[in-house]
């Protein structure tokens, strides 16, 4: 089941089905508004206007046409008009409202009797006779037995053509209606047609066959048009949401690539919505980042030559020039005194060898890092016990909580500890050193100390190395800080998170 449901949670058919269901609700809406109206509106306005009344007259118009062989005979056929009304009595009677048929009985009681009455006035026939029951075939027929017929029967027997003058309410229920009985060559008028229709209550109406009707038709358009459109609703809406979702994939795509430091890769989106003008916003913010990116490493290898050019100004030059001068010194007094002499050599010695010494630690500062198969700790190890042994200081490497961590971080905390131990080889005259790196799941922890001489860490100081390692770890989103006091050695500490490591190597 969750195998199932899981791609309806996607955002591709979240907005399928929202088009699904906005497009059959919108139709919904519309169809029962329809209904409303028709209910609310349409059957007053035809209850309370002449639409009934106009049908009725055309409608019994043509029953009369139909009635009129039965009266051109001599005398009357009055059997046959028995029949004729006795059908007409059992049958659903249609009327025409714009040449289309009309149920009457939707308005009216099907029992509404129809009269015939000939042009002496005799009844001819009747198709309810129970509702008349005082009616008698052959007999004059009284006019008060329907009231308000007496005028609509004369106007008919006048041959009167306006509707108006062929339709009466006998009361608020009651329509009475009569036309007159053409002959076949239209010169006489044979007898009157009339009709008694009694309306059925607007509330009776509403809960009659008219409105099951219109719920048989609302279910109907709920089966065949709501269906139809929510079929449109889901193509459309899939089709749409395809489009979308593909130009969401294209940023998302584009932004692990920006995570991993690829910001060549282009969010390629032409439009001009809102999507557009984010993935445009998008790329100009990945070109200023690798701008960035660049000037920092130019700056970077910019401070790294101007450190290389102080060092070897304020150490390598200065113990060369030395050097010279002892030689230059010996070689005036070599023959004059060669004991003298042999000590400048021997000054010169020394200082050959110290600038040896500063070289080296040059070199090693170069040299990038073999990190990505040792890792920090077993490169800390070897570079402690190689340093040592090249300046003779004894130092004492320790790990707490090993484990594999983030390329930057590793390449950062190395060199570091490289800056820093160039720094306690040139400077501190220590004897011994400690370094000690400490891992967790937060962060992790470089503590180097010396025994050396120490330094007032509130006075300023030009140097390069401690700025450069404050910037290295900043970087990172880490802290540097410094214990120092004079003639009782220096530690330095450095503290990095790991949560935000690779959030601020990206910056």
């Amino acid at each position: 089941m969750r195998n199932f449901i899981a791609p309806f949670r996607r955002l591709r058919w979240k907005l399928t089905l929202s088009y699904t269901a906005v497009t059959v609700g919108a139709l919904l809406a519309v169809e029962l508004l329809a209904i409303v109206a028709v209910l609310v509106f349409i059957v007053p306005v035809i209850y309370n206007s002449d639409l009934v009344p106009q049908a009725l007259v055309q409608g019994m118009k043509i029953f009369a046409a139909e009635v009129c062989p039965y009266l051109e005979e001599e005398p009357p056929d009055v059997e046959g008009l028995a029949g004729w009304l006795d059908t007409m009595s059992k049958s659903d009677a249609n009327l025409m409202i714009n040449n289309r048929p009309v149920d009457i009985g939707e308005f009216a009681n099907r029992s509404s009797p129809i009269l015939v009455v000939g042009a002496d006035g005799t009844l001819l026939g009747v198709s309810h006779p129970d509702v008349l029951p005082e009616a008698e075939i052959g007999e004059l027929f009284d006019p008060e037995m329907v009231p308000g017929s007496e005028q609509l029967i004369q106007a008919a027997l006048a041959d009167e053509t306006d509707y108006h003058q062929l339709y009466a309410f006998a009361d608020d229920t009651t329509l009475v209606a009569a036309v007159p009985i053409i002959s076949a060559d239209d010169q006489h008028v044979l007898g009157t047609l009339i009709m008694i229709v009694r309306y059925t209550a607007p509330g009776a109406f509403l809960g009659g066959t008219a409105l099951l009707q219109l719920i048989a038709l609302f279910g109907q358009s709920l089966l065949c048009f709501t269906t139809t459109a929510g079929i449109i609703g889901t193509v459309f809406g899939f089709l749409t949401a395809r489009g979308l979702v593909r130009r969401l994939h294209r940023l998302a795509e584009a932004g692990t690539a920006w995570s991993q430091g690829d910001f060549a890769v282009v969010v390629h989106d032409p439009s001009g919505d809102e999507l557009g003008q984010l993935a445009q916003r998008m790329n100009v913010m990945a070109e200023q980042i690798q701008n960035l990116l660049d000037t920092r490493r130019e700056l970077a290898v910019i401070e790294e030559r101007n450190r290389l050019a102080r060092d070897l100004h304020d150490s390598a030059k200065q113990q060369a020039f030395a050097t010279a001068a002892q030689l230059s010194a010996a070689r005036a007094l070599i023959n004059k005194d060669p004991q003298a002499a042999e000590g400048h050599l021997a000054e010169a010695e020394k200082l050959a060898y110290d600038l040896r010494q500063e070289l080296t630690l040059l070199i090693q500062e170069l040299r990038p890092p073999m990190l990505a198969g040792e890792g920090l700790a077993n490169s800390l190890r070897a570079y402690i016990a190689d340093w040592s042994h090249q300046n003779d200081i004894q130092a004492e490497a320790r790990v707490q909580g090993e484990r594999p961590l983030p390329l930057d971080i590793e390449q950062t905390l190395f060199r570091i500890a490289q800056e820093a131990l160039s720094n306690v080889a040139r400077h501190s005259r220590a004897a011994s050193i400690e370094v000690v790196l400490s891992i967790d799941d937060r962060s992790v922890r470089l503590m180097i100390r010396d025994d050396g001489k120490g330094f007032d860490p509130d006075t300023s100081h030009d140097g390069f190395g401690l700025r450069s390692m404050q910037e290295r770890i900043e970087s990172l989103g880490g802290t540097l800080s410094i214990t120092s006091t004079p003639g009782k050695g220096t530690r330095l500490t450095i503290c990095c998170p790991l949560e935000k490591s690779e959030e601020y190597a990206h910056d």
